[in-house]
């Protein structure tokens, strides 16, 4: 939900440039600095932190102008500490950013951006992790002040180097095998440092992009309005959403998209006229058309361009009720926070029902698709999802809830949230927890955190038969978006005393095991081997085999335990898809080897 953007940076004017990093103080000229945009840069003796001397930066016309370094100190994939001191004569914002190039494509992440007060000298400071294939590493300084002048002094940056921790304890994914997956979300910030890969894949065997398939991360604006096309809203993939979905990819990891519909982190310009940034909201009828190619745009890239990832689970919309269960007040959430431009141009929850018949029109095939939202155990909260989610099942237009549970150690109670799970249980739909955490109140410590991360897992264990997933909103809690509240199982990457309660008692699943556990569910399939793909189950079934993009391969029918030949299928992962008459269709991975 939220984003992570950590970095470092270190300068030299005088330029010191060695293993500990650049430093720059501008006593002996202004080096590797320039202008940025109009931005004019001078040595100044009027203003220093430090020393003798400054830059001062004159000459701006827009708010990207300023002064920026180019230095071939910086290499993909490393973590850097940044700081610089800036003065100004008036009270303005001030950014520290950078620049890089990757994949082709430009991205400008935030190492700190603040409100700086006249006549003091205020330092900006962050760490950062650039993505592995970073090129042409530039940081820079603006002001969201077009016309501002100012100075700034000392900027260092230095690697930060991160010993790798080892992971002796036993993966959460495994206590858990035999009942549901155990997940993350995870940045593209969060999947470049080692130790943080490590803990996903030792951990965890789902992965929701945080922030990578939202609309503002996918939309592009510019491609919009060139189309010409008013009702064709042009997406692309960023080097950010790339860069986590090659993760998962090359690991095997499936994921969760999240998400389509949300009256968050989409950008006002797609409800209006001529994608126009000013432009007046479009009708229902248009917005109708735009929410399809949207969705229609979005899978056909990720797919196409990912066919070996496996897209198991779709949040299609996200939180479009309030609290007292009311859907949001209509008006851009960019003006007043909380308010909804899909409320605004629709009037009712219509554009619900259209989302998700869009997008199971789109999604391939065997990828489920949830509404999603936090809060869910409140009453009248959970009374609303309760009969949206109730009407959306009947349809066969959705597949279950996602329960958020962003929770703290005082609200909810366990029966609370048990009630809500109950309730989201009699629908007959599956339940995600799609955004576990759990932050510190009112003076709680860990301990109590823990019970309470316990007093959860109970009541998942309880409902294995409707819950196919429980993930936690992020892997550590120094990177959470709750990090103040320490919210999570794991810090510095390694285990909290949560992660001991909520697996104390608990096996490792054996391959005997699960063999047991899927007997109770009278129906599932052996990995391939040789060739061959063995069915298990009771009386007649029919089966269908799917590529990782849904595209049908082979199905038929057949009676008890079946060995079926996929010889003439090539080796990779597949999806195969049996049911049994009266039962819930069964999906389940397999590797062909």
């Amino acid at each position: 939900m939220k984003k992570l953007l950590l970095l470092l940076c270190v300068c030299a004017s005088f330029v010191s440039v060695s293993a500990a990093g650049l430093n720059y103080d501008f006593e002996s000229g202004s080096d590797d600095w320039s202008g940025r945009g109009d931005g004019q840069i001078t040595l100044s003796s009027e203003q220093k932190h430090g020393g003798q001397q400054s830059l001062f930066v004159s000459g701006r016309t827009a708010n990207w102008h300023g002064a920026e370094l180019s230095s071939s100190y910086f290499q993909g994939g490393k973590k850097y500490k940044f700081s610089v001191y800036v003065f100004v004569t008036q009270n303005a914002n001030m950014n520290l950013s950078l620049q890089y190039s990757e994949n082709g494509n430009a991205s400008y992440p935030c190492v700190e951006q603040k409100e700086v007060y006249a006549y003091s000298w205020t330092e900006l400071k962050g760490e950062m992790i650039l993505p592995d294939d970073v090129v042409d590493v530039k940081p820079y300084l603006q002001s969201s002040n077009e016309t501002l002048s100012f100075f700034f002094d000392d900027f260092t940056c230095e690697e930060v180097v991160e010993e790798l921790v080892e992971h002796p304890e036993a993966p959460l994914k495994d206590y858990f095998s035999s009942y549901f997956k155990i997940g993350t979300a995870a940045t593209q910030g969060e999947i470049t440092p080692m130790n943080n890969k490590k803990l996903i894949l030792h951990h965890f065997n789902s992965v929701t992009p945080g922030n990578e398939l939202k609309p503002d991360c996918l939309l592009d604006q510019q491609a919009s309005i060139e189309s010409g096309d008013n009702i064709n809203p042009q997406v692309k993939l960023p080097g950010s959403t790339r860069a986590v979905l090659k993760f998962c990819e090359d690991n095997g990891l499936p994921i969760r998209g999240h998400v389509f519909v949300w009256h968050s982190q989409t950008p006002d310009w797609f409800f209006n006229e001529g994608f126009q940034s000013n432009g007046a909201s479009v009708s229902k009828e248009i917005m109708n058309q735009r929410m399809e190619n949207y969705i229609k745009n979005v899978v056909e890239l990720v797919v196409s361009e990912f066919p070996n990832l496996e897209i198991y689970a779709w949040d299609v919309v996200n939180e479009a009720f309030l609290d007292n269960g009311n859907l949001r007040q209509p008006g851009s959430n960019y003006v007043t926070d909380g308010t909804s431009r899909w409320s605004e141009i629709y009037g009712d929850n219509s554009f619900i029902f259209k989302a998700f018949e869009y997008a199971r029109k789109y999604v391939p095939r065997q990828c489920k698709l949830y509404y999603n939202d936090y809060n869910e155990y409140i009453d009248a909260k959970r009374d609303a999802i309760y009969s949206l989610v109730s009407s959306l099942f009947a349809q066969s237009l959705c597949d279950g809830v996602g329960m958020q549970s962003h929770l703290s150690t005082s609200f909810p109670s366990a029966s609370l949230y048990r009630a809500a799970v109950e309730k989201f249980a009699s629908i007959g739909c599956d339940i995600q927890v799609t955004e576990l955490d759990i932050t510190l109140a009112d003076g709680a410590d860990f301990n109590k955190q823990a019970q309470m991360y316990k007093d959860l897992f109970d009541i998942y264990r309880e409902y294995k038969e409707k819950i196919s997933l429980v993930a936690v909103w992020g892997t550590n809690d120094e990177t959470s978006w709750r990090t103040e509240g320490k919210p999570l199982l794991f810090s510095e990457y390694k285990p909290k005393v949560a992660y001991d309660r909520i697996v104390e008692g608990m096996e490792i699943t054996t391959d005997l095991n699960l063999v047991e556990s899927n007997m109770e569910k009278r129906c599932f399939s052996q990995v391939a081997k040789d060739g061959m793909l063995q069915f298990y189950c009771e009386g007649r079934f029919d089966f269908e085999i799917f590529d990782l993009s849904g595209r049908s391969l082979l199905k038929g029918e057949a009676t008890g335990p079946t060995t079926l030949d996929l010889s003439a299928l090539k080796d990779t992962v597949y999806l195969v898809s049996f049911k049994r008459e009266g039962n819930e269709n069964v999906v389940e991975k397999v590797v062909r080897e």
